[in-house]
């Protein structure tokens, strides 16, 4: 019986066939055109879909606000800024900066800034190095407000300026709540921790990652509770350095995301990392971080 089917379901496809390749060559002109049609719009939607859009806030004002006249060159060929395209959380968005030449005292990144176009305020933080980070790489988390473009200018010791920008896909990350209760949040304020990463002897070249805890509130936020606005409050300075030597110092903005966390690079002279944090309510932070403690042996 089952064969039975099996053969009644064949013989009624195979005229089914029949029928079709016969109307095809009948109108294959026809049949032709409009895949070709078909074809060219899937193609045209594919190319729409990953075209970014033209930077207006970017071009119209915000260069000029920020960096005047000042020329501003290409910067891919000297470091690399990697970003989510979709952003899986807004506010905790990731950003690294790569460049592929180390520090040296006669060339070196003097400061990098962190821009995000359409935020409430787009300067997420300025970092000013000396040739004792070795390599200006960075890392750290942002708050992105809604789909934007998100920039790194960095400025050499010899003032040239030089730029890479990338679209990112997320919203709302600027007005995103704490995750954690804020009393809970402001109970560990200003607790720090320095993770090092082994990558040599002393005067090799180290790195470290800094975390302090912190809301960053923006003042966009509301308490879910009470629906009350939360004032801002947020991390407005970092200093890292070794026997009174400077790495690197930042001067972020509400854009940093909770929790503020940088990656960094310093030629290790085996002494203690020195930091000093202060928030927008003039508070005061300050930790000794011995490299005792190395929790990877890897980049």
């Amino acid at each position: 019986m089952m064969l039975n089917f099996l053969y009644i379901d064949l013989f009624r496809f195979y005229n089914y066939f029949l029928i079709m390749t016969t109307i095809f060559r009948l109108q294959k002109s026809y049949f032709n055109l409009f895949f070709a049609v078909l074809f060219a719009f899937i193609n045209f939607s594919a190319v729409a879909k990953d075209k970014s859009p033209e930077p207006v806030t970017w071009n119209s004002y915000l260069k000029e606000a920020v960096f005047g006249e000042d020329i501003i060159n290409d910067g891919s060929h000297m470091f690399s800024l990697d970003t989510p395209y979709r952003a899986l959380d807004a506010a905790i968005v990731p950003i690294s900066i790569n460049f592929s030449t180390p520090q040296s005292e006669e060339y070196f990144v003097k400061s990098l800034t962190l821009i995000v176009d359409e935020n409430p305020s787009p300067l997420v933080s300025k970092f000013n190095f000396t040739p004792k980070i070795g390599n200006a790489s960075l890392t750290t988390r942002v708050r992105i407000d809604k789909y934007t473009y998100v920039r790194a200018v960095v400025e050499m010791n010899n003032g040239e300026k030089y730029m890479n920008s990338n679209f990112v896909k997320a919203a709302g990350g600027c007005s995103a709540p704490s995750l954690a209760d804020k009393d809970a949040v402001m109970a560990r304020l200003g607790k720090m921790k320095m993770k090092f990463f082994e990558t040599g002897n002393s005067n090799s070249l180290s790195k470290a990652q800094f975390l302090i805890s912190h809301p960053n509130y923006s003042g966009l936020q509301f308490n879910q509770l009470t629906r009350a606005e939360i004032p801002a409050h947020f991390v407005n300075y970092i200093k890292i350095e070794q026997d009174n030597e400077l790495i690197l110092e930042a001067y972020p903005d509400i854009s940093l995301s909770e929790d503020p966390a940088i990656t960094f690079h310093f030629h290790d002279s085996g002494s203690p990392l020195k930091v000093t944090v202060e928030d927008s309510e003039g508070k005061n932070y300050a930790g000794d971080f011995p490299l005792s403690s190395v929790i990877s042996k890897k980049f």
